[in-house]
């Protein structure tokens, strides 16, 4: 298990709104748009975007900033998405006024995956103003293909789409012989969680003039690689109280902002000092960046004196401020151990529920009365009653497919939880089983074999991650009963890892930061 030097510390997660506020989505797959561009969430004005993104139509990039809004709307898995763009860059004398309406038809499939088809309801209307030259948008074609695989504690998106446009080069007619055509393919890579959520997209772009000059047609050409992504970053920062006559001792902030990069590499021809193309290829390299003002938050301070000076007082008394760890704190015993009941509310209130896509709007069609449900709640469980304190996350965590019980329709509520059982539900809420080599994974532990063949997945997983290591002996000590101290870290680095780790792979690692 990793390990950390505490107080003072800064610790960078990826997290979401404050938990009192409701749940609120950020970085959702779309949120940038499909045209090479990034952008950050206003504060303030819903559906609202700081937009950015680079136009290639002149031969030379040029960078554009403004407002993108998002609208969409949900009826029966059918979302019609509009995104309006008004961009400008004072210096080049650009303009940009841009209105872009997609289709996307969702299918559930027998696995529980859902593909996503999206299409252009209609064409597009765009027309770009640069120098006084006009480029109006004349025909359009775009294809997204998604595939999201929903996952208990994190929703996974891969897919492709492409996109080409051919804009008239000074009058909006189809016969205008002055036309440019850009054509995009792009890959894309999303999630969606509590804890953070992050998109990628890797984007190749064509450009090809097609033009009428004084001596007869001018034809050139050039390629760009732009590669985009947009997350949002946490800050934990312990701040000591200064005055001594003060109720609580210090606490941690949570500061959160939206990070968004812009990295391209294009080739593109050089011109004379007359407009004309050459045959020589220049190379534009740039990176943009769009960074949202940083928000503030006070965490609870939790009454956790008996263990001051611990070594894992850090992490514990920043569950009890997310409120991962039920309580105030002052009941909190390190090597008391944890029921499976306890463990699951734990984990539950560390995974939470995936937020939903704030631009979305459900429309009900068709019969809007629904009966009142007068059946009585049954647990799914026969030794979980109703009214048991843990019922809810019990409940969910079944429903969710994180647990199955302990066999027989009981759960064991009351029974210490093991290593083993732990590091199951933990695999199964991040959705990561296929991680492990088919069909039985050989863990680096020195006690492999007495990991239950249920668990040894999930071990060879969590070692892989990072979340567990061996102990001083290399063991993993499968049917050890874990502690409320061990929990704590277990959890702390859970969340460190849907919140940390997962942009590195996400964005760090294919943009090569």
């Amino acid at each position: 298990m990793k390990r950390y030097s505490f107080r003072f510390v800064l610790i960078i997660l990826v997290i979401s709104f404050a938990l009192s506020l409701p749940v609120k989505a950020f970085a959702v797959e779309g949120s940038m748009g499909y045209q090479g561009g990034i952008s950050i969430e206003n504060s303030t004005e819903k559906d609202l975007y700081q937009y950015s993104e680079v136009c290639f139509l002149t031969g030379k990039p040029i960078l554009l900033t403004g407002d993108l809004t998002i609208k969409k709307t949900d009826r029966n898995d059918t979302i019609t998405a509009t995104y309006t763009y008004r961009l400008s860059n004072p210096d080049y004398n650009v303009s940009l006024s841009r209105v872009v309406i997609y289709e996307t038809v969702r299918d559930t499939l027998p696995n529980g995956q859902i593909a996503e088809t999206t299409t252009l309801s209609r064409t597009p209307t765009e027309v770009v103003n640069i120098g006084g030259t006009t480029y109006r948008l004349i025909d359009a074609h775009f294809s997204r293909s998604v595939l999201t695989d929903p996952k208990p504690g994190i929703k996974y998106h891969a897919g492709e789409f492409v996109d080409r446009k051919v804009y008239a080069v000074g009058a909006a007619a189809l016969n205008n012989p002055n036309t440019i055509t850009v054509d995009m393919s792009g890959k894309l890579y999303a999630y969606d969680q509590f804890w953070s959520s992050t998109q990628t997209q890797k984007i190749s772009i064509l450009i090809e003039a097609d033009l009428m000059g004084d001596e007869g047609r001018v034809n050139w050409g050039g390629q760009a690689e732009v590669t985009v992504s947009n997350s949002r970053r946490n800050q934990f920062q312990y701040s000591e109280n200064e005055p001594y006559q003060i109720s609580f001792e210090g606490g941690y902030i949570k500061k959160t902002w939206d990070e968004s990069t812009l990295m391209y590499t294009a080739r593109l021809p050089e011109f004379t000092t007359s407009g004309k193309p050459t045959d020589v290829l220049k190379t534009y390299t740039n990176v943009h960046s769009l960074n949202s003002p940083v928000v503030t938050k006070r965490l609870m301070v939790p009454d956790l004196k008996h263990i001051s000076g611990y070594w894992d007082e850090e992490p514990i008394s920043i569950l009890y401020g997310l409120e991962v760890i039920p309580g105030l704190g002052s009941n909190f015993q390190i090597n008391r151990k944890v029921t499976r009941a306890e463990f699951v509310e734990m984990l539950m209130n560390a995974i939470k529920d995936i937020p939903e896509d704030p631009n979305v709007r459900t429309s009900l069609v068709g019969n809007r009365r629904t009966q009142r449900n007068t059946e009585p709640e049954v647990s799914p469980f026969n030794d979980v009653p109703v009214d048991h304190p843990f019922y809810e996350s019990i409940k969910k965590a079944y429903q969710k497919g994180i647990t199955k019980g302990s066999g027989n329709g009981r759960f064991s509520p009351n029974s210490y939880v093991t290593k083993a059982e732990a590091i199951k539900m933990i695999v199964a809420a991040l959705g990561l089983e296929n991680l492990a080599p088919y069909p039985y994974a050989s863990t680096p532990f020195a006690d492999n074999d007495i990991i239950p063949a249920y668990a040894r997945n999930a071990a060879f997983v969590v070692s892989t991650l990072g979340l567990v290591g061996p102990d001083e002996t290399g063991r993993f000590n499968p049917h050890s009963h874990l502690t409320y101290g061990y929990t704590a870290n277990l959890l702390y680095d859970l969340i460190s890892y849907m919140g940390d780790d997962l942009i590195k792979d996400y964005r760090d690692r294919i943009m090569k930061f």
